[in-house]
This record gives C-alpha cells, sequence and structure tokens, in this order.
C-alpha cells in the first residue's frame, strides 16, 4: 500500500477521493502533489482550510458548477469536465478532471475518485496547432492564386475558393477527379493531356516542375498563368501528394507585349543613347543610327563627339558637363555631324543614371530632331496608365517652373499627394481595380487643375505631383482642399480606408517665394515632410509646410 500511495503521490496526476458524510460530500483523502497545482498542501484541504472551488478561474467557476451538479444523476461511472483553469498566484493552470463514481449496492454515489492533471503544455500545443491550421486554411481559401492539392496519384482532393471560381465549378463536382479530367483544361486536345499525365507523373518520382500553362475564364478569355506543380512527403520519404499553385501572369505578358512593342517603336523613332561616366557609347537606338547614318557596331564604344560639328563652341559642353557631373538634368540645343559630314540640329536632354544607391553610373541622352514630329516626346513624358506626366517629366518642370517663377518674381509651390492605404485597396479589390482607381484619381486631378502654368504628374505607384505657381498661402489651402474633396466626392469604395468609406488622398505642399535659396531636392524634402505628417496626423488631410529649411 505504501508503494502505491509514494505512486500517486509522485505521479503528475492529482488523485483525490470524496465521500459522503451527514449528507454532506466531504474530502477523504487527497495526493501529496496537490501543492503542484493549487500551490497549497494536502493538509491544507483535508483540514477544510481550502476547497477546490476557491482555486477555479471565475470564468469557469459557473461552467463547473453546472457539471459537477450532474454528476449524481448520470447513469454513467465516470465523468469527465470540460478542461477549466486553476488560478494560482498570478498564473493559471488548464487541467483535466475526471471524476470516477463508486456506487452503493442501490446504486447512489458512495465515492467519487477525482482525477486532476496538469495540460497547460498540451493546451498550448493544441492552440498554436489550431491558429496554425487557421493560417493555413486562411492562406489556401484566401489566395488570389489556384491552388489545388492531389493525392500522389494525381485525384483531386481539395481546391481553394480562388480555383473553383476560376472553373466556374463547385468543390463536390471536381473532387476525386484526375488532375487531367479537370474543368480547367476543357480546352486542352488529347496530346495536351498526355502532356498532364505525364508532369503528374513526373512529380510523384520527387520531382519539381514550373512552366506556363493556360485556360479559359467562364467570360472566355484566355487566363496565362505561371503554374508550379510542388511534391509532398511523408515522413518516410515518399510523395504522398502533389501541391499545384498558380499565379496569373496575363496582365504581366500583355504588359511585357505592351512594353516590347513601345521599346520598339523607341528604337525605331526616338533619338536616344546611353553612355558610360565618361561619355562612352554603350547603347544607341535604331533611329538615332539611322539619323546619323551610322551603324550601331560603328558607334559602341565610340565618345559622343563623333557627332559634334566643328562650329558648335566649347562653352555647350563645358556647361554640359558641369551640369551631369552634379548629378542633375542638363537641355539644350546643338548643331551635330552626319556620317556623309552633312549637319543636323537636335534638342538634347541629358539625364544621370543611378544606381539603387543614388550614385550616377552613367547618362542617358534623348535627342530630338527639331524637324521632327513633337509626338514621339509625348511617349517619353507621359504616365502609360494614367496619361498624365510621368516622373522623368516631372524633373524637367520641377527645375524650368522653379526657375521661371523666381525669374517672374512668383511663388512657386509643390504638392505631393498619395492615394491612403492603396496597398489594402490592391488587396482588397486587385490590381485592375487599384490601376482604375489611379486612371480616375488622375483625372479628376487634371480636370481641378487647369490653368496653363498648372502641370499634373505620377511620381510612381499612388503618389502623384502637382507644380503651380502664381498662387498665394490662402489660394494654396483652397486648392489643396479642393483636390482633396474632388477625389473623395467620386466616390470610389474602399473599406479598408480608415478615414473614409471611399478613396481619400492626403497632400503635402511647400510654397517657395521668389527670394527663397531652397534647392529642389529640398522643396521636394519639404513637401514629402509634409506628406508623412499629412498621414501622421490621420489621413485625408492637406498639410502646408512652413519650414524654409530642412
Amino acid at each position: 500500500m505504501s508503494k502505491l500511495l509514494h505512486y500517486l503521490n509522485e505521479s503528475p496526476t492529482v488523485f483525490f477521493i470524496l465521500k459522503k458524510d451527514d449528507g454532506l460530500w466531504e474530502l477523504e483523502y487527497v495526493t501529496d502533489n496537490v501543492i503542484k497545482i493549487y500551490g497549497k498542501t494536502s493538509e491544507d484541504f483535508l483540514n477544510k482550510k481550502y476547497h477546490h472551488a476557491d482555486f477555479i478561474h471565475k470564468v469557469d467557476l459557473k461552467k463547473f458548477n453546472e457539471e459537477a451538479s450532474k454528476i449524481s444523476k448520470i447513469k454513467d461511472d465516470q465523468f469527465t469536465y470540460e478542461p477549466y483553469r486553476i488560478v494560482k498566484g498570478s498564473t493559471s493552470t488548464w487541467i483535466s478532471h475526471t471524476t470516477k463514481i463508486i456506487r452503493d449496492k442501490n446504486g447512489k454515489p458512495e465515492f467519487y475518485y477525482g482525477y486532476i492533471t496538469d495540460i497547460s503544455k498540451q493546451k498550448l500545443l493544441n492552440n498554436k496547432l489550431n491558429t496554425a491550421n487557421t493560417i493555413l486554411d486562411s492562406i489556401f481559401n484566401n489566395s488570389f492564386n489556384f491552388i489545388l492539392l492531389l493525392d500522389n496519384k494525381g485525384k483531386l482532393i481539395k481546391a481553394n475558393q480562388r480555383s473553383l471560381e476560376i472553373g466556374d465549378c463547385k468543390e463536390q463536382t471536381v473532387i476525386g477527379k484526375y488532375f487531367w479530367e479537370l474543368p480547367w483544361w476543357n480546352h486542352y486536345g488529347e496530346k495536351e493531356r498526355d502532356i498532364l499525365r505525364d508532369e503528374i507523373n513526373m512529380i510523384t518520382h520527387g520531382s519539381c516542375l514550373k512552366n506556363n500553362k493556360y485556360y479559359y475564364n467562364k467570360y472566355g478569355n484566355k487566363i496565362e498563368v505561371d503554374f508550379c506543380f510542388s511534391p509532398v512527403f511523408d515522413k518516410d520519404g515518399d510523395v504522398s501528394n502533389i501541391l499545384c499553385e498558380a499565379h496569373d501572369i496575363t496582365q504581366s505578358i500583355n504588359t511585357k507585349k505592351r512594353l516590347d512593342q513601345y521599346m520598339e517603336i523607341v528604337n525605331n523613332n526616338v533619338y536616344i543613347s546611353i553612355s558610360d561616366l565618361s561619355g562612352k557609347i554603350v547603347n544607341i537606338s535604331d533611329a538615332y543610327c539611322k539619323l546619323t547614318g551610322y551603324i550601331r557596331d560603328e558607334l559602341i564604344g565610340k565618345r559622343h563627339n563623333i557627332f559634334r560639328h566643328p562650329d558648335t563652341e566649347d562653352q555647350v559642353f563645358k556647361e554640359l558637363w558641369t551640369t551631369i557631373s552634379k548629378g542633375r538634368l542638363w537641355k539644350g540645343e546643338h548643331k551635330n555631324v552626319k556620317k556623309d559630314g552633312t549637319t543636323y540640329w537636335v534638342e538634347n536632354s541629358i539625364t544621370p543614371n543611378l544606381d539603387e544607391d543614388g550614385n550616377t553610373i552613367g547618362y542617358t541622352s534623348i535627342y530630338n530632331d527639331i524637324t521632327d514630329k513633337k509626338e514621339i516626346s509625348e511617349l517619353l513624358i507621359t504616365d502609360f496608365l494614367t496619361k498624365i506626366y510621368n516622373r522623368r517629366h516631372f524633373n524637367d518642370i520641377f527645375n524650368l517652373e522653379l526657375k521661371r517663377a523666381k525669374r517672374d518674381k512668383k511663388n512657386f509651390v509643390l504638392m505631393i499627394l498619395d492615394i491612403d492605404y492603396f496597398k489594402q485597396y490592391n488587396d482588397t479589390y486587385g490590381h485592375d481595380a487599384g490601376d482604375k482607381a489611379l486612371q480616375v484619381v488622375a483625372s479628376s486631378l487634371k480636370d481641378t487643375l487647369n490653368r496653363a502654368h498648372d502641370f499634373v504628374f505620377r511620381l510612381g505607384g499612388e503618389e502623384f505631383g502637382i507644380i503651380t505657381s502664381k498662387i498665394g498661402i490662402e489660394g494654396t489651402k483652397i486648392l489643396a482642399n479642393k483636390l482633396k474633396e474632388s477625389i473623395e466626392n467620386l466616390e470610389i469604395e474602399h473599406k479598408k480606408n480608415r478615414v473614409s468609406n471611399f478613396i481619400t488622398i492626403s497632400i503635402g505642399t511647400k510654397i517657395v517665394l521668389p527670394e527663397s535659396n531652397l534647392s529642389e531636392n529640398d522643396i521636394y524634402k519639404l513637401a514629402d515632410d509634409a506628406l508623412y505628417e499629412a498621414k501622421d496626423s490621420g489621413r485625408n488631410k492637406a498639410v502646408l509646410s512652413i519650414k524654409d529649411t530642412l
């Protein structure tokens, strides 16, 4: 008996006995290890100094009492409580509690034997597992990607919501079908289905595979996808499942096609060259080669002075190199010579090319044959998506308008605008909707600013810039609020916007007085700081910088 008691006292499970005495159930025995859970000794409980219910978490006590009242009424010889918490000081312990019922010859409870076990670690692990499963399930079902899970024979086990929407089908109609039989491939011929079988067979042997596929959505549109097969291995290293994931690359493919088309247009129609830091040509467009009469190989590695006309003054190139060596844009006109000796005039814009650290690594020169049509130059200064001016043109106009405003002794105004919570908008409504929103916002800004010296730019992503002049502080505030209200009044739904139900913008503004010595970078930084102040103070706001120094 002593060995048994020693075992019980050393066990991680607390054992106790309840016996009826004068109509009341009283604690008759409890193991010494009760102190590990309650922080009190067995004598404390046997002497009725403390009771079990004193330690039950107040949130769990009502449920415990309801369950305890049922024990004497059940027909079974065992009752297990729902897990509950025991509070010891500032910590709580989750326990598993099972009661054994010993009945007399009449079937009435005579003794209760109880077993209480600390399951906090198990509870924690279960919570972590449940959380992980919830996260994985959320990723699976809420992914914008097409995801399928197959068994190791290629039969579909599970399909996420996105893939079912794409296939315009219900899960019960496709579960159990082989991969090559699924509705996404209805347009495939027998040879293409054989390829799908071969791909599945390859994956079942442990290989990964990534390639491009296509299907037609329910509207009949061809969708290009980047498709990936991944084997899932069991503990023995055998393939137990196959995970298939497809990412829609239709837009990127179409964008690349358009980019290739535009690059071809640029190559064939735009006079452009790229040089290294010493001025040696490293790339040049076919159009400029054609204009000058040279072939590409005759120009690569040569300096631009191969085109220099003898009449061009040294001062022109001295000013050019002084400007671009400081990382600034240079624009000017000069006379050049073609291979056959004939003369041509170009308007030349030279922009430093920067690496990721902002260091100059070369220069891009864009030439305009002054007699040529102006349409080609518009391609270089217009943002493709929004049809307003792009960042490159912003750099040009910034400098010219700042100088003009100082020359005319007028205020120069720079506004930087940002669509509020635009990442969340894209995440919620998709990038197609995001692109349309950018177009509408750009159009609204352009319509609001219609004076000859008003310029609207897309600086990148969801960020826009506005340059204007001949306007005071009050007028600038009125204009900023007008712009802000015009965007919110578009009533473009944005559920994830924390400050409105619609798309809104934040605006940072810097007014530059004619006598100011602020540089372009300083002006931009002050406007940008004002924008961040507008964001930090709640968004959907316009903040005017009053600083004159950084």
